[in-house]
């Protein structure tokens, strides 16, 4: 009896660089049925992959600088050796690097590293074999993952990027908003008011403004989704103040909350909404992967690199990359836009 290829996908960074690489995982698992799939994450990241059935397993690497792992320095030191350990007595058949990081795969003792050409590295410090190169900025990077797959004959793997909402998270979500006097029958428009970068926060007063003209007509509520926190917080800076605001200024129309502290809490929020609006980051590739027409806000990031993929959507970004010079009726012209389509 063969034993099963065993293959190994590292995508330790953000979460709309590991949900853009699941159409990957997913051509993997249609040309290798029986290969045993995993996936090396990060603590930050690896909620994405919950439910997915294209990853058999998903392997933890703990990020320095997040609190919520719960593990101190030496702890996650120990924990980041142990993990080598483990990877290294698996001998992996194949290591594909999604996001580059030739010297620390090269410890994990896999059989063949599969990767690009990592820019001004000696050729003994390559991946085994190189996939075919992208074109940077001007390629998506669904498309560059897909390019990974080449050395391993993968020809189906632009598809959807794919989320698995909790059905249990999803059903307190609606029972919690419910409770709120949300309706489950009438479109919702999520706005999501967080961003880790300042050029891609959009004002206050944007969402405001933008809230109470979506509402006015009567047809749309809102559900207004935020990173919780403190915006002191110098490693984590969360967004209660900014929502608390906004919230207070939508008071008797039909916005409801919902702070999403974990991943899996970001994904059935989204999952409810019939719209999203937002700036590029992880929430907006969260929305993409469920399947949610989206108007997005975009600062430095390059539009053709990130843009939400296989979705209706819009993009506004201003000459001066600042999402906040993005007015709401560019907005609102934008959702119109993404109605009739």
């Amino acid at each position: 009896m063969n034993t099963p290829l065993q293959i190994l996908v590292i995508r330790r960074d953000n979460i709309g660089d590991l949900l853009c690489t699941t159409p990957l995982l997913h051509g993997l698992r249609r040309k290798y049925p029986d290969a045993r799939i995993s996936v090396l994450a990060s603590s930050y990241n690896v909620d994405v992959l919950d439910g997915n059935p294209d990853v058999d397993e998903t392997l933890v690497f703990l990020k320095k600088n997040q609190k919520s792992h719960g593990y101190g320095r030496l702890g996650m030191l120990w924990n980041r050796w142990r993990l080598l350990r483990t990877i290294r007595k698996r001998r992996f058949d194949h290591i594909i690097l999604a996001n580059g990081g030739w010297r620390y795969a090269h410890t994990l003792a896999g059989k063949q590293l599969i990767g690009f050409c990592e820019p001004g590295e000696p050729a003994h410090r390559q991946p085994d074999v190189l996939a075919p190169d992208h074109n940077g900025f001007e390629e998506h990077e669904v498309s560059k993952m897909a390019r990974l797959g080449t050395p391993l004959g993968i020809e189906e793997a632009l598809g959807a990027t794919k989320l698995f909402p909790s059905a249990d998270l999803v059903r307190k979500g609606i029972a919690r908003l419910g409770s709120l006097g949300w309706d489950p029958k009438r479109p919702s428009v999520a706005l999501h008011i967080s961003s880790r970068k300042p050029d891609q926060r959009w004002p206050e007063g944007s969402f405001v403004e933008l809230a109470k003209t979506l509402t006015s007509s009567g047809r749309f509520q809102i559900l207004l989704l935020w990173s919780p926190g403190a915006e002191s917080d110098p490693m984590h800076p969360g967004d209660d103040g900014k929502a608390e605001r906004i919230l207070a200024q939508l008071h008797g129309l039909p916005a409801f909350p919902c702070p999403t502290a974990e991943i899996k809490q970001l994904v059935a929020s989204v999952s409810l909404a019939d719209y999203m609006i937002c700036s590029d980051g992880g929430a907006m590739h969260v929305a993409a992967a469920l399947n949610k027409p989206i108007v997005c806000f975009f600062g430095t990031s390059f539009v053709t690199e990130w843009h939400p993929w296989d979705v209706p959507y819009r993009a506004l970004q201003k000459p001066s990359r600042t999402v906040a010079d993005i007015t709401v009726g560019e907005t609102l012209a934008a959702f119109a836009e993404l109605q009739n389509k």
